[in-house]
């Protein structure tokens, strides 16, 4: 499928087709730079956790929350987004709870009955399996990649311009 946004030189622009999509029509260049940004699995801010990435575009792009912008939304994840790219983003949101859990995990937390709530074992053997769990985001980063290459009718996804024609 073709990009219905694409970013050149940090500016959003939005395919012919694109255009021709109602929920597209009526948003500003800053919406659709929200929208690509905040739902595209290839933007710079794809790593940060949901909530985060919709705050911290708002604030820098200076948009505002309105039913045009979440339908405009709603229809480029439907048109943009297949099983694939799915699996990668909640592959990613899971690492990103991953994430917070070595970062908030407390050895010394006890339930009711003073028991320690997590082990040093428990989270020495999480810790140990972390390198696969990074290998196999990027194997499916790369299989996401490879499907959208394939998808594409330009090999390796190299864009023609007027002088290969």
């Amino acid at each position: 499928m073709k990009d219905l946004l694409t970013v050149n030189n940090n500016v959003v622009i939005p395919s012919a087709y694109a255009l021709t999509i109602t929920e597209f029509e009526k948003l500003t260049t800053k919406e659709l730079a929200f929208i690509y940004f905040f739902a595209d699995h290839r933007s710079s801010y794809a790593a940060y956790d949901e909530t985060e990435r919709r705050d911290k575009l708002l604030e820098e792009l200076k948009v505002k929350s309105t039913p045009n912008l979440h339908a405009g939304l709603q229809k480029y994840r439907e048109l943009s987004e297949t099983h694939a790219i799915k699996l990668l983003k909640s592959a990613r949101s899971a690492v990103n709870k991953l994430e917070k859990y070595f970062k908030d995990i407390d050895l010394t937390a006890m339930d009711e009955n003073g028991k320690l709530l997590y082990q040093a074992k428990d989270l020495v053997a999480n810790l140990s399996k972390i390198g696969e769990v990074i290998e196999g985001l990027d194997r499916l980063e790369e299989l996401v990649q490879k499907q959208q290459a394939k998808d594409n009718p330009n090999r390796a996804g190299v864009k023609t311009n007027k002088y290969s024609e």
